[in-house]
């Protein structure tokens, strides 16, 4: 459990929602957001300072780097050293019929609804989130859900990422950080009071970013299947982005029939 809130706290750290010299949250905030115990909390933050970055200012707390400095260049003819898996790596699954699925679709919670997380909060988007929603200032915050699908034995299998500009999702279910079992586009219909429509959809294979590995588990150079879809209402303003990545080995998408 550290090691997952240790390497998603490293990620916003190098995406700039704590950039260098900002306070990062205090042992209390960790125990509260994730509900775990004073011990992981405080060793997610030793780890943090251990890697680079974070480091301890007295009584404020830690503070972040920014990131650790980049590992000196190697002479020329030298190989790069793969990097290690992430720690506490589950079993890895074979491929699973369930896990074949429609290229516009998503693997469904099973019977029992097993679902590994869900987070929702507010934050400065990434990149790609920024330009999807249209949004220019780097300092506007916008909904961000992520919701983390597992297999009954533990191991992720689905990881999706939600953008909405705050204005629309505040004040509706969207925004809190509970389960909504309704099909993504009728979800947002339904909460934002808008008629959506699917404007762009972007199938892609790379290796994953630092977040999805730590979410599914993966190595830094595994295989995942992307999709990038952005929702706009009848007036093509865009109002939503959400990005799903599943691990390349253990899921097919079927295209067509």
């Amino acid at each position: 459990m550290y090691a997952s809130i240790r390497d998603q706290l490293a990620s916003e750290i190098t995406a700039g929602v704590y950039p260098a010299g900002a306070l990062l949250p205090s042992i209390r905030e960790i125990m509260q957001r994730w509900e775990v115990s004073t011990t992981t909390a405080r060793k997610v933050l030793d780890e943090l300072a251990a890697a680079g970055f974070a480091r301890k200012e007295g009584t404020r707390g830690h503070i972040s780097t920014g990131g650790p400095q980049a590992p000196p260049a190697q002479p020329a003819g030298e190989h790069a050293r793969k990097a290690p898996p992430p720690a506490a790596v589950p079993g890895r699954l074979t491929v699973w019929p369930a896990h074949t699925i429609p290229a516009d679709g998503s693997i469904d919670p099973g019977p029992d609804g097993e679902s590994a997380a869900l987070d929702v909060r507010a934050e400065r988007p990434p990149a790609d989130a920024a330009m999807a929603l249209g949004i220019t200032d780097p300092a506007r915050q916008v909904t961000v859900r992520r919701r983390l699908l597992a297999a009954p034995d533990g191991t992720p299998v689905q990881f999706r990422v939600s953008y909405l500009p705050v204005e629309l999702a505040e004040s509706t279910p969207i925004a809190q950080p509970r389960a909504i079992p309704d099909a993504w586009p009728a979800a947002l219909a339904a909460h934002l009071g808008r008629q959506v429509r699917l404007a762009s959809s972007h199938v892609t294979a790379r290796h994953p970013n630092h977040e999805e590995a730590a979410a599914l588990a993966l190595a830094s150079d595994a295989a995942v299947l992307v999709r990038e879809d952005i929702y706009e209402d009848r007036r093509r303003n865009p109002v939503d982005y959400t990005r799903t990545a599943w691990p390349g080995d253990t899921t097919r998408l079927v295209v067509g029939g």
